[in-house]
C-alpha cells in the first residue's frame, strides 16, 4: 500500500510473511466476532493457498481453483446426504465414482481445482451420511478463507511477478552491455587477463524461467510473448559467451587501422544501444528497435579482405569469425527488442 512494487520484490519474503499474518489475523477476528465453528478450515485455506506462492497472479489463480473445487465438491457431497442412512454401501460407491471423475481431471489445466473437489467430497461426505451441519460449516470456512485470500492478496503488499520479471530483464540487458563494453576495451588494450563472470547472466536467465509460469498468469496478452523474450535472451547469452570466451589475437590489430576504428565505434554504439534498451525496459516503455546502421558497420572488414579470401588463413578466419559473431549478436538483440516492445510498451494495460 505504502511501498513501491520494486521495494516489495526486493524484500519479498518479509512482505509475504506479513501478508499471511494479516490474512490469518483478519480470519481470527471474523471467527471470534461471529463465533463461527470449525474456523480452523478458514486458516488452513489461507495457509495452503497463500503460503507456497507470493505472486499476486498465482495467489488469485490458486484461490479461484480452490473456490471452484470447494463449491463443486461440496455440491456433490451434499447430494449424498439425500440418501437414506441405511444405504451406506451405495453412498460409498457413489462417493468413489465422484472421486474417480475428479481425479481424471487432476492431470489437466485445472488440476488443483480437481484435487480440491476430491478433498471437499471426503471432508463433506467421506464418513457416510452424518452430520450435515459440520459439512456446511467446513464449506463456509473454506469459502471465507478464499475470500480473505483475494482481499489480502490485492490490498496488502501485492507482489507482482511481472514487475520482478521486468527488473530481471533490465538487469540482463545491463549486464550484457557491460560485458560487451569490457570485451571491446579488452580488444582495444590487448589485455588478456580480464575476466567475465558470465554465470551472473545464466543465473539471471534461470530466475526468469522460474518466473514465467507466474508472469503468464498475470499477463493478459499472448502467453508466447513472454516465452519469446526468454528464448531471445538465451540466444543473446550464447553469442556473448562465444564472443567473450574466444581468443581474438588478430582482431586487436584490426582496431589499429581506419576500418578497425569504425568497428570499434560500432562496438561502442552497440553497447550504448543495449544500455538504452535496458533503461527502456526498466521504465516499461520500450520503443527502440536496433538500428540497421550498427549491423552494417559490424559487417565491415578491412579493405584488403573485403572480398572473399582465396586463402583461408588463420588471420582471415579469426577476423571474419569475430565479425560474424557481432553480426549474429545484433540480429538476436534486434529480435529481442521487438519481443520486448510487444510486452513492455503496454504492460500496465495487460498486466493485472
Amino acid at each position: 500500500m505504502f511501498f513501491s512494487d520494486r521495494f516489495i520484490i526486493r524484500h519479498q519474503a518479509i512482505f509475504h510473511l506479513a501478508r499471511i499474518v494479516i490474512a490469518c489475523a483478519i480470519a481470527l477476528l471474523i471467527l471470534h466476532i461471529f463465533s463461527i465453528p470449525h474456523g480452523s478450515w478458514a486458516l488452513i485455506t489461507i495457509i495452503v493457498v497463500m503460503g507456497p506462492v507470493s505472486y499476486l497472479g498465482s495467489v488469485l489463480t490458486k484461490a479461484n481453483q480452490r473456490l471452484l473445487g470447494t463449491l463443486v465438491g461440496a455440491s456433490l457431497g451434499f447430494t449424498l446426504y439425500l440418501l437414506p442412512m441405511n444405504l451406506s454401501v451405495f453412498h460409498d460407491a457413489i462417493l468413489l465414482i465422484f472421486i474417480a471423475v475428479a481425479m481424471y481431471f487432476a492431470h489437466g489445466r485445472h488440476s488443483y481445482a480437481a484435487i480440491l473437489v476430491g478433498i471437499t467430497l471426503v471432508l463433506v461426505a467421506g464418513t457416510g451420511p452424518g452430520d450435515l451441519e459440520v459439512a456446511e460449516w467446513r464449506t463456509l470456512n473454506v469459502i471465507l478463507g478464499t475470500v480473505i485470500n483475494y482481499a489480502c492478496g490485492r490490498l496488502f503488499f501485492p507482489s507482482r511477478a511481472m514487475v520482478h520479471f521486468q527488473m530481471l530483464v533490465s538487469e540482463f540487458l545491463q549486464l550484457s552491455s557491460d560485458y560487451y563494453l569490457l570485451h571491446s576495451q579488452e580488444l582495444a588494450s590487448d589485455d588478456e587477463h580480464m575476466e567475465y563472470n558470465m554465470k551472473l547472466l545464466s543465473v539471471n536467465l534461470a530466475k526468469q524461467r522460474s518466473l514465467m509460469v507466474h508472469v503468464q498468469k498475470e499477463w493478459h496478452g499472448d502467453k508466447q510473448e513472454i516465452a519469446d523474450i526468454v528464448i531471445s535472451e538465451r540466444r543473446v547469452l550464447s553469442i556473448l559467451e562465444n564472443l567473450i570466451n574466444s581468443r581474438w589475437e588478430t582482431v586487436t590489430k584490426l582496431h589499429q587501422n581506419t576500418t578497425g576504428r569504425e568497428l570499434l565505434a560500432a562496438n561502442e554504439t552497440l553497447f550504448e544501444t543495449i544500455n538504452q534498451l535496458s533503461l527502456e525496459v526498466d521504465t516499461g516503455e520500450v520503443k527502440q528497435v536496433l538500428s540497421q546502421d550498427i549491423e552494417l558497420n559490424l559487417t565491415l572488414s578491412p579493405p584488403e579482405t573485403q572480398h572473399v579470401p582465396t586463402d583461408f588463413s588463420d588471420q582471415n578466419i579469426n577476423q571474419f569469425g569475430y565479425l560474424w559473431l557481432n553480426h549474429q549478436l545484433v540480429q538476436y538483440l534486434s529480435a529481442l527488442s521487438f519481443c520486448l516492445s510487444k510486452v513492455f510498451n503496454h504492460s500496465l494495460d495487460k498486466a493485472k
